[in-house]
């Protein structure tokens, strides 16, 4: 029987796990029938025979981990299995932190509903295990590390719970409408917050249990913050949960009802007394600026406050009372704990305000005193805070992105530390999204501009003269070549190199931004961010992007996710990028049938990737992609990217279109099937031979028809119709199937998200 786990009729492999279900011996270690069904849950590539065997092993601790894993499959059947014998089989206590929130992570937030309703019942059955005590649920699950997550539970228990049951745990813990401070963990604090945003908007009743005045809020803020103040920094573990319940009370006190103007007033006091006074993390200094952002409605007053407050932390001067815009003072402190405490504030205001940066006075001496003074500090946090607030800063004011553009190049190119590099290139893409890769053209080309000389004019004249008819030229010889095909020695390159140089030197960046490890996933979602939003549009860049999604080495990369969704949702037809899918398709092939043996390119499925970029083609596009198809595999036909060709060349969707171009790809086809032996591929090109045979044939049979039979028109309309909907129907069948290939199937984006 365990011979026929090995059948290669899936059904009979189905049957077996059935069969061999009552054999399996849990306390043996090494049980044939378990190894057997770890076996075929890992590699059988049928998802019906690894769902059988999901839900027919024993659990044990060989088990468990395997059984975790397949929440994750590539078939939502298998997962939602995986989650029913969680369900069954295995208690919370049996599994460590980390599997239960891997556990949680891929359940809630997996795309088929099946899968995530399955998960929702395992945290249910968690939920009773604890008696109905959510907040000792969150003890046994990582709320420090995981705060998404957690608040994503909590709001699926919510959903599912009514909240007064919901909120006894938490009402058995609460004096006066608060936790008393000496009782503070991070689970409740937690739990407490999400119960405060559940009933803030649609249950005022609760809220106001559970929830005191703004002014009584701040004070308790206040009291807890001098009371973490005076733990030890070597006491670790204190020392961090009173900084994580700290960062809670905070955005628990966004919550809080700020139409009461008194206790604004108040909460802007405790809230520039802990900045200015309280040890309190980085963290919490952000959350506190961003507090006070809220409470203070007046942009220009918040701006002048934070000043202060900076230069009352840099300049701890006797009788200093005022903020001096003009004066610098000389004894102003640049060590790495007070820059990095001021360029933090300076990062939260700049998130706070809407006005341009260049313009507003306050903001201007900041950045020029405060944060240019951190860029080239030699302490690698405060650079990395610098270079976030300067490009915070640049996002507002165009004036500031055209300004240090090259400065966010130059720390990519020279800089040494990671987050350094990321932040920085981070910047670079946001600011080409916010204005656009032209804007900065713009400035180049004036530059430029301004360095000739007068004495060349006329010389630029007759160049102009020429490159016109060279262009003229050159466009005439491309549409030539739109059918008959491109420069095999350079495919993508741009007929006019000249016409923007400044975005070719840009490209040229990103294109070594990709090839280099640290920056390569940062550089992918940039440039992927940039091509989906039309700000970008290169074939190279592409090319690079589609063989990185495909590339062996990325396998469990976040990037992958990232370009899963570009390209799924790339295809609408948009005619500038299908130019550009047109332009890479070819090249992109060959880069993979041309890949060295020691190059995990040689791992990718050539015909999958052709499949995918065909789906995002329409119309004439396949028609040429067929032609210049048929010249590649008549040039070598039996040559490794020749045969890759020929599997590819039936999935074009040539539905009709130009007469003459159907005749001549009907030609080339005649012409490969004559040079071809292999029975199955022959068979496959005859069928589109065929296909394009009917599209040719169709308009003159209809025309002798309509000659002989005058009252037959409506019958061949619907004939044509009919025809017209399959061909349609097949097109679509094939580009719904695009993901459901082997190496790389749809549902892998699902068990990512």
């Amino acid at each position: 029987m365990l011979e026929r786990l090995k059948d290669k009729v899936p059904g009979v492999r189905v049957q077996a796990v059935n069969t061999l279900n009552r054999l399996q011996d849990p306390s043996d270690p090494e049980c044939p029938v378990i190894k057997g069904y770890l076996t075929i849950m890992k590699t059988d590539g049928v998802a019906e025979v690894r769902r059988a065997a999901v839900k027919a092993i024993a659990v044990n601790s060989k088990s468990l981990l395997p059984i975790i894993e397949r929440t994750r499959d590539t078939n939502p059947g298998v997962r939602r299995a995986a989650y029913e014998v969680l369900v069954e089989k295995i208690s919370i206590r049996a599994m460590k932190i980390s599997y239960r929130m891997k556990v949680l992570e891929s359940g809630l937030r997996d795309r088929n509903d099946g899968v995530k309703q399955a998960c929702v019942s395992l945290i249910k059955k968690w939920v009773s295990y604890y008696n109905n005590d959510i907040i000792k649920l969150l003890t046994a699950l990582d709320v420090e590390g995981k705060v998404d997550l957690c608040g994503e539970v909590v709001t699926e228990i919510l959903s599912h719970v009514h909240v007064d049951s919901a909120i006894e745990c938490l009402l058995s813990r609460i004096e006066n409408k608060v936790i008393p401070t000496d009782q503070l963990t991070c689970e409740n604090v937690f739990y407490w917050r999400c119960i405060v945003a559940h009933t803030s908007t649609n249950q005022p009743e609760i809220y106001e249990q559970i929830m005191p005045t703004l002014s009584e809020y701040s004070q308790y803020l206040k009291d807890y913050v001098v009371k973490a103040s005076a733990i030890s920094s070597e006491d670790y573990d204190a020392h961090y949960q009173a900084s994580y319940v700290i960062q809670e009370l905070i955005k628990m006190a966004k919550l809080a009802d700020m139409s009461d103007e008194a206790g604004r007033k108040n909460l802007i006091a405790v809230t520039k007394f802990i900045i200015c006074e309280a040890e309190i993390t980085v963290q919490s200094i952000e959350r506190l600026v961003e507090l006070y952002c809220l409470a203070e409605v007046n942009e220009q007053t918040r701006i002048k406050t934070v000043a202060e407050i900076i230069n009352d932390i840099r300049n701890p001067l006797e009788g200093a009372t005022q903020f001096n815009l003009d004066q610098i003072e000389s004894c102003e402190k640049n060590d790495p704990v007070t820059m990095i405490r001021c360029l933090t504030m300076v990062s939260g205001l700049i998130q706070g305000v809407k006005c341009d940066v260049a313009f507003d006075p306050t903001l201007s001496v900041l950045l020029d005193d405060l944060v240019m003074t951190g860029v080239v500090s030699h302490n690698e946090i405060v650079r990395h805070l610098s270079i976030k607030a300067l490009g915070l800063s640049c996002i507002l004011s165009k004036t500031l992105a055209k300004k240090y553009l090259v400065l966010f190049l130059q720390i990519v190119m020279v800089d040494n530390y990671a987050e350094i590099l990321e932040t920085s290139l981070k910047v670079i893409f946001d600011l080409f999204l916010v204005f656009g890769i032209e804007a900065f053209a713009e400035d180049d080309n004036e530059e430029k501009k301004k360095e000739k000389n007068e004495d060349t004019m006329s010389e630029n004249s007759q160049d102009t003269l020429i490159n016109n008819s060279q262009e003229d030229i050159l466009s005439s010889k491309l549409e030539n070549t739109k059918i008959d095909g491109e420069d095999p020695e350079n495919p993508l390159e741009s007929v006019n190199k000249e016409k923007d140089t400044f975005s070719d030197r840009i490209i040229a960046r990103f294109k070594e931004f990709l090839d280099d490890e640290v920056l390569r996933s940062v550089a992918a979602e940039g440039i992927a961010k940039l091509m989906y939003n039309r700000r970008l549009v290169d074939a190279q860049l592409f090319s690079r992007l589609l063989l990185l999604w495909y590339n062996p080495t990325t396998e469990g990369d976040p990037l992958r996710h990232c370009l899963g969704m570009f390209f799924s949702t790339l295809g609408g037809g948009n005619e500038e990028l299908m130019e550009v899918v047109e332009q890479a398709f070819f090249p992109t092939l060959a880069t993979i049938c041309d890949a060295p043996h020691t190059s995990p390119l040689l791992e990718i499925n050539p015909a999958n990737v052709a499949e995918l970029m065909l789906s995002l083609l329409r119309g004439r596009h396949h028609e040429q992609i067929a032609i210049k198809m048929c010249n590649e595999i008549l040039i070598s036909p039996t040559s490794p990217y020749g045969r890759c060709l020929i599997k590819v060349l039936p999935h074009c969707g040539v539905v009709g279109g130009d007469q003459a171009n159907l005749k001549l790809i009907h030609s080339l086809v005649e012409q490969i099937i004559e040079e071809v032996d292999h029975v199955s591929t022959k068979r496959s090109l005859t069928s589109f031979s065929i296909r394009i045979n009917s599209f040719i044939t169709r308009p003159a049979e209809e025309e002798d028809k309509e000659n002989q039979e005058n009252g037959g028109e409506s019958k061949e309309n619907e004939d044509k119709l009919s025809q017209s909907t399959q061909g349609s129907e097949r097109s679509i069948t094939k580009r719904k199937a695009l993901f459901a290939t082997p190496s790389q199937p749809l549902d892998l984006l699902d068990t990512i998200t």
